[in-house]
């Protein structure tokens, strides 16, 4: 498309988002009138936990009227409770909670505070992942700084092997673990080293928490963490009730972190138009207070891990399952010679959706990504295409 001399450069600029090409490719499928798995969009097909319907419901009024930008009291409350419960991380002075519009549009908008702080403008992101870390640097006038995760070290972004200039100068550092699209984890000792590297170098650590609650439902301990539980000290969490409780339509999440920060930063979102509505606020007050259906979606996720990883192993496609998120990070066949998009869109001319690296990423090639947000049934017959596709490919 030709540039637009009615928006900026970094409007200009900007790639297709890669869930609406994967949404474009869906449609064309269905048009013609073919089946479609669809493996691409992280949005899982699981029915919601009835109490939340239920709790909807209940909260509608007959006036409508401004919510608090912050969230309700009780959305706070239960958000504090959330915390404790599953982190052991108590109300204290240094840390305050705020409610978000879904996880997404919080990340976006963080960096808005952070760009030129203290003189600082770099924003360090993982690459692959969450392609908002890279554009809401970009809107922000900040230098965007992607680091290109490998397998080699499990995936984990460690800025403090990065120049010393890109060190110096770094506002804040993106960190999403478990991660999209790997699955990879990290330990306590990471965490440690991250938060010890970004005191010394005054870089604010955010921290997408999106996945912390999705784990293989056999795992009792060793579950993944969030850095607040080891400071609280320039970090800053972001959380999310879209893959916990599968309330993606819903919008509902929130930030927590490092006092100051935060206080600042609410000023800033109270210009932004994005409080949450209030019968909303309500479903979630209820959602981060309830832990048994988030078990129950694990269960789910791993049902489908156990059935999908096996296949995926014959193939060549993957050596180890993920202990986190419900995502499948996939190397091509070796007859693609690590060209995943082109791998990718013949399996989509086929029916089965999945996402190429390169799409959610700036330099990752060779992988795919499947999100197994389908139903068993429809992941068997979209196996037994992927199985026809890669041995015909041989």
């Amino acid at each position: 498309m030709a540039p637009s001399s009615l928006v900026n450069q970094v409007t200009n600029q900007l790639q297709p988002y890669p869930m609406e090409e994967l949404a474009k490719i869906r449609s064309k499928l269905q048009a013609d009138g073919k089946p479609v798995y669809d493996f691409g969009t992280g949005d899982p097909r699981i029915p919601l936990w009835p109490v939340l319907n239920e709790t909807l419901k209940a909260s509608l009024t007959e006036v409508s009227q401004y919510p608090r930008a912050k969230g309700s009291e009780e959305l706070i409350d239960s958000i504090y409770k959330y915390l404790f419960e599953r982190f052991a991380i108590e109300r204290s002075d240094d840390l305050d909670v705020m409610a978000t519009r879904g996880s997404k549009e919080a990340v976006f908008h963080a960096a808005l505070s952070v760009a030129g702080r203290s003189g600082k403008n770099t924003i360090i992101f993982p690459d692959p992942g969450y392609p908002v870390y890279a554009s809401s640097a970009k809107f922000a006038g900040a230098k965007a700084y992607p680091v290109a995760l490998k397998v080699d070290n499990g995936y984990k972004l460690e800025p403090w092997s990065l120049p010393n200039d890109v060190q110096e100068d770094a506002a804040a550092v993106w960190v999403n673990y478990p991660h999209n699209p790997t699955g990879a984890e990290v330990d306590e000792s990471y965490w440690l080293q991250l938060i010890d590297w970004a005191h010394k170098r005054d870089c604010v650590i955010f921290s997408d928490d999106c996945y912390v609650d999705i784990y293989q439902s056999d795992l009792s301990d060793s579950l993944p963490q969030t850095p607040l539980v080891y400071s609280r000290d320039r970090v800053v969490s972001f959380f999310s009730l879209s893959k916990r409780s599968g309330m993606t339509g819903f919008r509902s999440g929130f930030m927590a972190g490092d006092a100051r920060f935060m206080k600042a930063h609410a000023r800033a979102r109270a210009n932004m138009g994005i409080g949450t509505p209030e019968f909303i606020q309500a479903v979630a007050s209820v959602a981060w207070s309830d832990q048994a259906h988030v078990a129950e979606r694990r269960k789910v996720f791993s049902s489908r891990i156990a059935l999908a990883y096996p296949r995926l192993k014959r193939l060549g496609l993957m050596d180890s399952p993920p202990r986190a998120a419900f995502y499948l990070w996939c190397r091509v066949p070796p007859s693609y010679n690590g060209d995943d998009l082109k791998f990718c869109l013949g399996l989509a001319e086929r029916g089965v959706i999945t996402s190429p690296s390169r799409w959610l990423s700036l330099d990752t090639k060779g992988y795919f990504r499947m999100a197994l947000v389908p139903t068993e049934q429809d992941t068997e017959v979209a196996l037994d295409i992927l199985t026809r596709y890669v041995e015909e490919s041989q």
